[in-house]
């Protein structure tokens, strides 16, 4: 078990090498001396690599990792106590939706977080948004931008199932003239408040964090998976590549080019869909990274305001909500004015809401103590969380659940040789 200032004789290479890396790029903006680098493994996710005539082994690019600890101690007044256990501080959940049609209708689900977004940028005296968008070059992978225009903000909007590392553009933030947004993941959130506690210039202007649930990350390979199962055999050909979105759930999508020698673009474009059921349950299920099933936040307890599905509502030919999670008091701030400016519709939603909504997160939550108990017992490093009542949320599984996340979790560390280091 990493604990500790024992992670300082740690470097991020060698926390890929057990499997906790997960991608998001804190440790190549923190190191002082550009030795480290990102590269898009296909089978395996975004992992560091270290110039080794450039380290100094300083450890800055651990102690921003959040792949190895996490501490949350912030429990605000007003938080609601049925939810903290396990999951996290929340003073209030809302749901709504954008007003804008448009923007609701191409989101994930109803475009919250680009209606808070917009609002902080056109009303909120925020200069821009950090977040992450389609590689044009490359529709498979995505890339860090800094938005400062409401179309810019609107053109990539919609959840990215792939690897992403917009942490490691957070010079965005840091050299911009005023305060920002910052959009990402869960594990990003944390590693902008790791980087914010040792840059307080950093802390400063990333004003507002807001985080999207996140089930886990799969490898571009899941990607590929799916292009492959809708027939497209050539990928240089693939024009842009969307996960979900235009209706909720709403599908996945890619559009090819059809023929080179054909200059009439709509003449020249192949479409190509999938359910958002077959995409997510039975395709990209298959490739996650372990860190991600040892992760205990999954909704963003580290952000201002975190945005995911109401999966407890019926899906259909909806045109989508977004579930709110109102976790600071800048958090509720920015939510009430965004709503007040004519950006957003919401209303109060039962606190029961969320493990309805996400069940299958729960139930991961409830069993980590379990599945880190087996990694800590094989001397397997593991991550070291603080403040998250893992133990106490461990008493709610019952006997049969317990037996069978101890037996699954021995029986996955073998076959799949995580009791092993991985070649990065």
């Amino acid at each position: 078990m990493i604990k500790g200032r024992n992670v300082k004789l740690w470097r991020v290479d060698k926390v890929a090498e057990w499997r906790l890396c997960m991608g998001c790029g804190a440790c190549r903006w923190a190191c002082p001396n550009n030795a480290i680098s990102l590269h898009d493994i296909i089978e395996k996710g975004i992992r560091p690599r270290i110039n080794e005539d450039e380290c100094h082994q300083c450890g800055k690019c651990v102690d921003v990792c959040p792949g190895i600890r996490l501490e949350n101690s912030t429990h605000p007044i007003g938080e609601i106590k049925d939810l903290s256990e396990d999951w996290g501080p929340v003073l209030q959940i809302r749901e709504g939706y954008a007003h804008d049609f448009n923007v609701r209708y191409k989101a994930s689900s109803g475009g919250a977080a680009t209606a808070i977004a917009l609002w902080a940028l056109e009303q909120g005296d925020y200069c821009g948004v950090l977040h992450i968008k389609e590689d044009p070059e490359d529709p498979v992978r995505s890339i860090p931008v800094f938005s400062r225009k409401r179309d810019d903000l609107i053109a990539a909007q919609g959840s990215r199932y792939s690897p992403a590392s917009p942490c490691s553009a957070f010079d965005f933030i840091r050299s911009a003239e005023g305060k920002c947004v910052f959009i990402g993941k869960p594990c990003d959130c944390a590693a902008l408040r790791k980087a914010g506690d040792l840059d307080s210039t950093l802390k400063e202007k990333a004003a507002l964090i807001i985080s999207i649930f996140c089930a886990g990350t799969p490898t571009t390979a899941g990607t590929l998976a799916i292009l492959e199962e809708m027939g497209i055999q050539d990928k240089t050909r693939l024009r842009s590549f969307r996960y979900r979105g235009f209706g909720w759930p709403g599908s996945a999508m890619a559009i090819v080019r059809n023929n080179d020698t054909i200059k009439n673009v709509d003449d020249n474009e192949l479409t190509f869909s999938m359910s958002y059921e077959q995409a997510w349950g039975k395709i990209l299920t298959k490739y996650g990274q372990l860190r991600c099933r040892l992760c205990p936040d999954k909704t963003g307890e580290f952000a201002d305001i975190a945005v995911g599905d109401p999966w407890y509502r019926e899906r259909g030919n909806d045109v989508g909500r977004s579930l709110i999670l109102i976790r600071s008091t800048t958090g509720l701030t920015c939510v009430q004015q965004t709503c007040e400016s004519g950006y957003m519709k919401t209303e109060k939603s039962m606190w029961q809401r969320l493990p309805e909504s996400q069940k299958s997160i729960h139930t991961g939550r409830r069993s980590l103590y379990g599945r880190m108990m087996v990694f800590k017992m094989l001397g397997i490093p593991a991550p070291h969380y603080v403040g998250f009542f893992l133990n106490r949320s461990w008493r709610h599984v019952n006997l049969l659940n317990k037996v069978k996340t101890i037996t699954g979790t021995f029986k996955r560390i073998i076959t799949r040789n995580w009791f092993a280091k991985d070649k990065i």
